[in-house]
């Protein structure tokens, strides 16, 4: 048996701005590093900005936080104890709703109703678990799996269906932090920056006469696999099973599980999606990755097509490559893959 590892990864920033023309801060939130990049800005006016979304991202993770004490925590309470839960915030109200669709859309393979089942993992942990959990366990779970679908909210009071119903925003909090930062931003009149949560990035204005750039994470290799181009107010985002994950008997699970199984998905290393400025755009480039990791091999395309999603790259368990063709005539190869192994979707 191995010991267990925890590794969060992410995609890693090739922006070539010199330092005089650009300010950078980080920060450590979410359980990922955070990386602002601010260009040619007065740096008075740019560490007040910045300090303004630091704050902003360290409330977001307390009052999302799925397993410490939180508003979600206080939800989850409720709905274990079959209780109605009165929720005064128009904020988490708005919140869930959005989940709620989004779940609908990805065939609820995006379900963060699915916290108990996560735990069952150990990934409601600093620290990843070291040991599968019983069987028995996730086949019990599988009787009565709950959905978004048995969330009830209504004049202000929000119950469940199905007690087994545990609300997570792991898949989802990243993304809406980005649409925040975006409004801070843009509020502030900053036009040239980049954001960096862990891997999903955020791209406004441009550093000078050239686009931000970043690269993908390699999933089993130091460095990336690629870079690409991020055009104003582009966002981009990675799911792989490089990212949190413990190793048992020589076998990967990650925290990227299927809600259909109960198990880590095991069919694709990383899912990468790049969504141009739609709505809700960055937190789209936070949830789609994830059931683009998780479907079936065979049915990725069809997902990514009803999703609207015409940028996207996906490496499978086996190291070979599916990607959209718009895809394909952006992206630069750091390392070029063999053409038997590269499938143009």
């Amino acid at each position: 048996m191995n010991l267990a590892k925890l590794f969060i990864l992410s995609l890693f920033l090739i922006t070539g701005c010199s330092d005089n023309k650009t300010n950078q801060y980080k920060d450590y939130i979410f359980g990922t590093i955070i990386d602002i990049k601010i260009y040619k800005e007065d740096p008075i006016k740019s560490d007040k900005v910045t300090n303004l979304i630091f704050n902003d991202f360290h409330r977001l993770h307390k009052y999302l936080h799925a397993w410490q004490p939180s508003e979600i925590s206080n939800i989850n309470n409720a709905i274990k104890e079959n209780r109605w839960y009165q929720i005064d915030d128009p904020e988490i109200i708005k919140i869930l709703e959005d989940n709620k669709v989004l779940s609908k859309q990805t065939n609820g393979l995006f379900n963060p109703a699915i916290g108990e089942l996560i735990n069952l993992w150990g990934f409601h942990s600093d620290l990843p678990a070291n040991n599968l959990p019983n069987t028995s366990l996730i086949l019990d779970y599988l009787k009565n799996p709950p959905s978004m679908n048995d969330l009830i909210i209504e004049n202000k009071m929000l119950r469940s269906k199905n007690t087994r119903l545990q609300i997570d925003l792991g898949g989802y909090a990243k993304g809406y932090a980005l649409a925040r930062a975006k409004k801070i931003l843009l509020d502030n009149n900053i036009q040239h920056a980049l954001i960096n949560i862990g891997g999903n990035i955020l791209a406004l204005g441009k550093p000078g006469d050239r686009f931000w750039k970043v690269g993908i994470q390699h999933p089993r290799k130091a460095g990336a696999i690629a870079s690409v181009e991020l055009k104003p107010g582009w966002s981009i985002g990675t799911s792989g099973d490089y990212q949190r994950y413990f190793s048992f008997n020589n076998k990967r699970y990650s925290h990227l599980i299927d809600p259909n199984s109960g198990y880590p998905a095991d069919n694709a290393q990383s899912a990468t999606v790049l969504i141009p400025p739609i709505q809700n755009s960055e937190i789209k480039s936070d949830v789609y990755s994830k059931p683009l990791f998780i479907a079936q091999k065979t049915a990725k395309h069809e997902l990514a097509m009803k999703l609207d999603i015409e940028y996207y790259l996906i490496i499978l368990n086996d190291g070979s490559l599916q990607i959209s063709k718009k895809m394909s005539e952006m992206i630069e190869w750091i390392e070029m893959p063999d053409e038997k192994n590269l499938h143009i979707q």
